[in-house]
């Protein structure tokens, strides 16, 4: 694909040059012809699903002092609060995550946010996806995952997904082990 559009960008070079329409509407069609095989690669991977098994971290040895999150999360009431006051959205049974669909970004408290810059807990993400999430998301199913410390995601720009609530572990976590 990426010959396709090298040859495109030089056919309009060309034509531009030369002042000839023909050679430009070739330029044309060669893009649209590099496009029909992005589509059609990229609805050929999503049939495929994941090639790589996903990434857990209980298969790891456990020698670092930073492990994964494993504490689990309040139940919220019909509100979306739990007992400590979070809102963590709408209750854990109403949310069903699409896979197609990215999650929408936790809101997150901004002592807990500096909490979570600071902490060195283990979260995962998926590349080419903007979250982080806990090593049990519902959403990330059986996608492979890379983990990181959770301010270092931070860092590089991941946001916390609303559907495990990273940080709202991570901050309980810190205030825990502090």
């Amino acid at each position: 694909m990426l010959l396709l559009l090298l040859a495109a960008a030089g056919v309009l070079v060309f034509a531009v040059a030369a002042g000839s329409a023909q050679w430009a509407w070739l330029s044309v069609l060669l893009c649209a012809v590099a496009a029909v095989l992005l589509f059609w690669s990229r609805a050929r991977d999503r049939k495929r699903g994941p090639a790589v098994p996903r990434h857990s971290a209980h298969a790891v040895a456990d020698d670092t002092a930073s492990g994964p999150v494993v504490e689990s999360e309040p139940e919220p009431d019909e509100s979306g609060t739990t007992l400590g006051g979070d809102t963590t959205g709408p209750p854990a049974e109403a949310v069903e995550p699409d896979p197609d669909t990215e999650p929408s970004e936790q809101r997150t408290d901004a002592a807990d946010v500096l909490l979570v810059c600071e902490s060195g807990a283990e979260v995962f993400v998926i590349d080419e996806r903007p979250r982080y999430h806990l090593d049990d998301c519902s959403w990330v199913g059986q996608r492979a995952t890379l983990p990181l410390p959770a301010g270092e995601a931070r860092e590089l720009g991941f946001t916390p997904c609303a559907v495990c609530c990273p940080d709202t572990a991570v901050a309980r976590l810190e205030r825990s082990s502090a």
